[in-house]
């Protein structure tokens, strides 16, 4: 061992400083496989290795301990009739996902409930992305700016289930960087590299803690329960060019409005673990900055060797969490059925925003409350628009209109008249969408 080539343990200034910072980066990417192991079977076991981004990580778990908030459940017992006390502890996901809007949602209004939401969950977001991505017809008709509407028909939600868990089975690569960080801190033990082989032992034990610590608890799924009686949960997601109509019970709305995401532990003292937590990381990726450095080039190598494996790694498992996505997506609102339609101008498809859901009226507020959310109001032509159309809406009848509709003695200017016409021409062009989107075997959307 004395005999090892003096060039492996000589320090060299560039590759010495290159090696101080490189455990700082890649903050993102291991903060999404900490909240991923959440959701695997085994999940206390796969976080012990060197990783990067420890420091990032530290700060994020700071964050999740000042969301922490205790919650206490109270059980009956069915024969006896006696009250059972639990505490648990739930903490905010989202600290450690802030970086992909795991939090923030698209603005959503109710059109029975009267419902108005600025800031839905993760599940109408990725209900968004969904839409976003879906195949869509395009519709013919007067250019504008052109909007996308998607008709979401959300599946039965399962009333016993307002809270579910998550337990999908684990990557069979976690076991990857862990043998990879293993084998470094002994290959730097055997070469008497001890700076470079505490550093990366004091890596696999902090991160390691900090999987431990999250993989104790359970990420659930919750969202209030509706009132007995409540209207249809039907409402509109977004409020620029991409509109999603939710249609489903107020129950299935609920989960995709209002569902939120939390891990609930069951130990009083979370807070100060996820404290203690974020110190021990901190720590570690100060100490790597100060003594990593003072390694030998050997030891500096098998510590980037070790920090790189598990970057590939964290990488890796944040780009498949568009699939541990999906899955929990699938497990909360089943398979919603979308219907998507390109249409040329905002007015036709709010025309069919109105068509669609006017299969249970109440009465013109609301209808009045959708042209009031998406189209302008005020001038004489709007006005017009608006009350022939829900009158057309309110007896049950089709959007069809000649020269009498749009030639009107109160419009005085030509120009008028012609905006009117082209109103009117875009509500009879959501109609043929309209009757398509019923009959779908009855042919395809006007090109």
């Amino acid at each position: 061992m004395d005999s090892f080539p003096s060039i492996m343990s000589s320090n060299v200034s560039f590759f010495s400083e290159s090696t101080a910072v490189v455990g700082l980066f890649g903050g993102d990417e291991a903060s999404s496989a900490v909240a991923l192991t959440q959701t695997y079977a085994r999940r206390k076991w796969l976080g012990r290795y060197n990783s990067p981004g420890s420091y990032i990580i530290g700060e994020r778990f700071r964050r999740l301990a000042r969301s922490a908030k205790p919650n206490i459940v109270f059980h009956s017992d069915s024969k006896s009739g006696a009250l059972s006390k639990r505490e648990f502890v739930h903490v905010d996901p989202s600290a450690l996902f802030d970086h992909e809007g795991w939090s923030r949602g698209p603005v959503f209004n109710g059109i029975y409930s009267g419902t108005s939401i600025q800031t839905t969950g993760p599940l109408a977001s990725w209900l968004m992305k969904k839409a976003i991505d879906a195949d869509c017809r395009k519709v013919d008709g007067r250019k504008a700016q052109p909007v996308t509407v998607t008709v979401a028909i959300l599946e039965q939600a399962d009333r016993s289930r307002q809270e579910i868990t998550f337990d999908h089975p684990a990557p069979t690569l976690a076991v990857v960087p862990i043998l990879f960080s293993l084998f470094t801190c002994f290959a730097c033990g055997f070469y008497r590299q001890w700076y470079a082989c505490s550093m990366i032992l004091l890596g696999v034990l902090s991160r390691g803690f900090a999987c431990l610590f999250i993989g104790s608890g359970d990420l659930v799924f919750d969202h209030p329960k509706p009132a007995e009686g409540s209207p249809p949960g039907d409402g509109i997601l977004g409020s620029d060019q991409e509109l999603v109509l939710l249609k489903g019970s107020e129950y299935s709305v609920n989960s995709v409005t209002r569902g939120r995401f939390f891990f609930r532990f069951q130990w009083k003292y979370t807070c100060r673990l996820v404290v203690w937590c974020s110190y021990l990381l901190t720590f570690q990726a100060n100490l790597q900055l100060v003594f990593v450095p003072r390694s030998g080039i050997w030891g500096q190598l098998m510590f980037v060797v070790s920090i790189v494996v598990s970057w590939v790694y964290n990488t890796w498992l944040s780009r498949e969490k568009a699939d541990v996505e999906e899955a929990i997506f699938k497990e909360v609102l089943g398979e919603p059925c979308l219907h998507k339609f390109m249409f040329p101008n905002r007015t036709s498809a709010v025309a069919f925003l109105l068509l669609v859901s006017s299969n249970d009226p109440r009465d013109r507020k609301i209808w009045y409350k959708i042209l009031d959310n998406y189209l302008p109001r005020g001038p004489p032509v709007w006005e017009i628009w608006r009350d022939t159309i829900t009158e057309r809406l309110n007896r049950g009848e089709s959007f069809k209109f000649d020269e009498n509709h749009w030639n009107r003695s109160e419009l005085t200017l030509e120009d008028d008249k012609k905006l009117l016409k082209g109103l009117f021409q875009d509500a009879m062009d959501a109609m043929r969408v309209y009757d398509i989107f019923k009959n779908p075997e009855a042919g395809s959307a006007p090109q």
